[in-house]
């Protein structure tokens, strides 16, 4: 959703597959790592937005 609000352009990286891997094996460790995860996720996109709360 990022890359379309701020235009950036979505390339796959040549380890995408590991990558992706490297999260399946984090998560199936510690199911509360997606809550943390989306979490900063959101500050993180609020932040390149210029989004402040209060």
């Amino acid at each position: 959703m990022l890359f379309g609000i701020c235009g950036i352009v979505n390339e796959t990286i040549d380890n995408s597959a590991s990558y992706i891997q490297s999260w399946l094996r984090a998560l199936k460790e510690d199911k509360t790592l997606i809550i943390s995860a989306s979490q900063q996720a959101q500050k993180a996109s609020d932040y390149i937005q210029g989004i402040k709360f209060h």
